[in-house]
């Protein structure tokens, strides 16, 4: 935790940087949104999904719209000269999706619809879980810096869409040790 403050902490207090990194959480929460919208199936779609993946879009929004409050210049695009990370990050969540579905097509052995529906479930959660730690600290680094930007209303959400992912995946036959098995292939990506 604490290189994860020193690393907002920085960010925070250097604003070509923290545009830079407003933009690329943006870029993070777009694509989650995005990868939910590409995992509904064409008819069956339960209300809960078009809220998270409506929400996460909110977010990519909101996260974009508050660049100007520490930056005069626009960043228009997730391109790669405007994300941190470079190419990782740009990867970031198609690798956490496809070593997910791997393994659960490979070591549970599922159905290429049951993959689709579990991994939402499973790299949903992960990221859920890295947003839970990265959400609560970068708000207090913006509070203790007097940030104009505000991040508390993402995290109340991310908390929620957390808890909606534990019950999911309660649900599953061992459904918390393929989750374990997930976050561990996050933190690697991470």
């Amino acid at each position: 935790m604490d290189v994860l403050t020193d690393v907002l902490s920085f960010v925070v207090e250097h604003d070509p940087v923290h545009a830079k990194w407003l933009n690329t959480i943006s870029y993070l929460e777009n694509c989650g949104a995005r990868k939910i919208a590409a995992c509904e199936h064409p008819t069956l779609v339960r209300e809960e999904v078009l809220k998270h993946a409506s929400e996460e879009f909110r977010h990519a929004h909101y996260l974009k719209s508050q660049i100007n409050k520490v930056f005069s210049i626009p960043i228009p695009d997730y391109s790669l000269s405007n994300l941190i990370g470079g190419v990782s990050t740009l990867n970031y969540l198609n690798a956490l999706d496809l070593k997910t579905s791997r393994y659960l097509s490979q070591e549970v052995g599922l159905s290429r619809y049951g993959v689709r529906e579990v991994a939402y479930l499973l790299v949903t959660y992960a990221i859920e879980v890295r947003a839970e730690i990265f959400y609560p600290l970068y708000d207090e680094v913006l509070r203790k810096r007097q940030s104009k930007v505000a991040v508390k209303s993402i995290l109340l959400e991310e908390k929620e869409h957390l808890n909606e992912m534990r019950e999911g995946i309660g649900k599953l036959e061992r459904g918390f040790e393929h989750a374990d098995q997930i976050c561990r292939m996050e933190e690697v990506l991470y």
